[in-house]
């Protein structure tokens, strides 16, 4: 007897956790869900990583003593340095990144200047994090 109502409760159990998942508030969060991925998607298509490449020593040096002249220093901290430049309606960002093996140097494309004044402090902030040299 007791190995049938064992039984019969394993075999409700998906039923009843069915019952117990389906509240209110995940019932909210599944009604969110849309609009939160299209917002994600939305922001994710504003900029972009065009490319990133490891520079040799002459090449950081070249680019720290003769920067380019459309580009705007944003941030310049011991290993960190951040640039923008306005290109017709984008916003080109090349970061600067020192480490022990050289300096990293990554290109990025924002949609335009309300996406980088959006985005900028949170893109800094993760550039200070070393996200260009985490695995």
């Amino acid at each position: 007897m007791l190995k049938k109502i064992f039984f019969l409760t394993l075999l409700l159990s998906p039923v009843l956790g069915c019952s117990i998942y389906k509240s209110d508030g995940r019932n909210q969060m599944e009604a969110e869900l849309p609009r939160r991925k299209a917002a994600a998607t939305a922001s994710a298509q504003q900029f972009e990583l065009l490319d990133c490449k490891l520079q040799s020593r002459l090449e950081t040096w070249f680019q720290e003593e003769f920067p380019k002249q459309n580009y705007t220093l944003v941030v310049s901290e011991t290993d960190l340095e951040i640039w923008s430049s306005q290109q017709q309606n984008e916003i080109h960002v090349q970061v600067l990144q020192k480490n022990d093996e050289g300096t990293q140097s990554c290109h990025f494309r924002f949609a335009n200047v309300s996406t980088w004044n959006h985005y900028q402090n949170q893109f800094i902030f993760e550039m200070r994090n070393n996200l260009l040299t985490a695995d």
